[in-house]
């Protein structure tokens, strides 16, 4: 195996006079990743095989297939081995926002439909719905892609009121946010929405969809959008693969209201 990177490679490595050996062993080990000599699916060598083939210790080793792993081109699992995911590092959707709005809506991404059906809620559904179990739903399986890619960002599950099923056959329907769909097709707007945001372990099921390992991090928003009178009409559940995908803030502090001048009255 020869070493050779590239120079967006180069610029990942940590700055120093000589790079450190560890860089050096995942710029190989990535090239031929890249190259196809280990496929999607495929294992690498062994930790002790790579140990022998490279002469370095243990630590070394783990260091640079560390890099690999957080680059989204291997997982990693005791007693299994690395396995290829991809051949090329994903890209990550950084989503910079500066307004409500833009915390609701997911710029420059599309929406693959896997299914549409009518589902009714069992307990598990109507505690994360905030319903009652059994309520009727619509609900839109779907993945999230960004422009022009096919590695998908996230997976989306929208349920919407059932007298809400038509909004499939909106002409951008997999193109613009569903609730605007609803707002143009029923007329129904959302007055109020609740979003929350956190922190789980990715299921089976999903991280096959994602195209990452089961049990890594994922990223969870819901959000619930309530007419003007405060019945919920759609709720999206969105699972995101943590290491593709970023909220980004820019806040800035409201200058405090000038102060009055009390008024003076003559004595």
């Amino acid at each position: 195996m020869r070493p050779q990177s590239t120079p967006a490679q180069a610029r990942r490595a940590p700055a120093a006079a000589q790079p450190v050996r560890y860089w050096n062993i995942a710029d190989q080990l990535r090239h031929e990743i890249e190259q196809g000599r280990y496929k999607p699916g495929e294992r690498l060598p062994t930790e002790e095989q790579l140990l022998e083939h490279f002469g370095v210790s243990r630590h070394t080793m783990r260091e640079a297939l560390r890099v690999l792993t957080e680059e989204g081109l291997i997982a990693r699992r005791p007693r299994a081995g690395s396995t290829v995911i991809a051949t090329t590092a994903p890209r990550q959707f950084t989503q910079r926002l500066s307004s409500v709005q833009e915390l609701l809506n997911y710029p420059n991404t599309v929406r693959k439909s896997l299914s549409a059906k009518y589902v009714a809620a069992d307990h598990e559904l109507a505690v994360k719905l905030r319903c009652a179990v059994g309520t009727s739903w619509f609900r839109l399986h779907s993945l999230r892609l960004l422009e022009g890619s096919t590695t998908p960002v996230a997976q989306t599950d929208i349920y919407v009121a059932p007298e809400f099923a038509g909004v499939t056959r909106h002409r951008k329907h997999l193109l613009i946010p569903v609730v605007d769909q609803i707002a143009e097709l029923h007329g129904v707007h959302a007055d109020s929405t609740d979003v929350e945001i956190s922190a789980d372990l990715m299921p089976a099921a999903t991280a096959r969809l994602l195209q990452v390992p089961p049990g890594s991090a994922s990223l969870n928003v819901v959000r619930r959008y309530a007419d003007a009178q405060g019945r919920v009409f759609e709720v999206t559940v969105t699972t995101h693969a943590a290491q593709r995908y970023t909220y980004s803030f820019h806040l800035e502090r409201e200058a405090p209201a000038a102060r009055k001048r009390p008024a003076h009255t003559r004595g």
